[in-house]
């Protein structure tokens, strides 16, 4: 029994640097773009976390979640910005 389990082991391992070697090549980047999609999140996340500190003197409040902090990540300032028009023109709360 204890056999079987390590020839599927051997098996499992060598086939996964098989597939690692031919498909390398495609998913390092991936990775790589996956990753600085992953870092524009978290800065425009920090941004909409920062501006509703201090939207609150203003009473302005821009919601933080996914798609908001994707936009103001890719976007910078003018995403901040067209979203507070947004928030404050068209959706006037």
């Amino acid at each position: 029994m204890e056999d079987m389990n390590i020839g599927w082991w051997l098996f499992m391992l060598i086939g996964g640097s098989i597939f690692f070697v031919f498909f390398s090549q495609k998913i390092i980047p991936l990775f790589k773009w996956g990753w600085k999609l992953i870092l524009q999140i978290v800065v425009g996340a920090f941004f909409l976390f920062f501006f509703n500190m201090f939207g609150q003197l203003i009473h302005v409040y821009i919601p933080l979640n996914l798609i908001t902090a994707l936009l103001v990540g890719i976007l910078g300032i003018p995403g901040l910005t067209t979203l507070v028009l947004i928030k404050l023109v068209i959706i006037p709360m």
